[in-house]
């Protein structure tokens, strides 16, 4: 009988978390329910751990509030430097694509079939990014969600 009712009081405790989250069943939370009033230890259990979820719900990651974050994030600094770090990041990658591009063209022992193909490639490339960011620039002025904060 007692192995009986480990087996119940582990089952009951693997339970516990889903109860607290809202996972079982109406049957399944019963159960819990009828276990946790005969149970001091598992009624001690489930009380514990809604306590954690409540503190964890409650918690704040962060002592800054959430409008003062958000002014921290719009201010004119933050955004130039975001702009400034954007435009040297692209500036480098084109200035050694270029270079590649270059170098590979001008190589003397790569053959021409190989040059168009690449180039062709490249070309490819260029013209979807542009498509793309064309998109994206004609659609930044009528997009009625780019204010929604989420």
């Amino acid at each position: 009988m007692a192995s009986r009712t480990n087996h119940i009081d582990q089952h009951v405790g693997e339970l516990l978390s889903g109860y607290i989250d809202g996972e079982l069943t109406q049957q399944e939370r019963q159960r819990v329910d009828i276990h946790c009033e005969s149970c001091a230890e598992c009624h001690q259990l489930r009380e514990e751990l809604r306590n954690i979820r409540r503190d964890v719900g409650d918690a704040r990651l962060s002592e800054i509030g959430e409008d003062n974050w958000r002014e921290m994030m719009n201010d004119r600094t933050v955004q130039a430097t975001r702009g400034i770090g954007w435009l040297l990041l692209i500036g480098g990658f084109l200035a050694v694509a270029g270079i590649g591009i270059y170098e590979f063209l001008t190589d003397p022992s790569v053959g021409l079939t190989e040059k168009l193909l690449v180039a062709v490639i490249y070309g490819g490339f260029t013209a979807l990014f542009v498509s793309v960011l064309r998109q994206r620039l004609i659609e930044r002025k009528s997009d009625k969600y780019k204010d929604v904060e989420i």
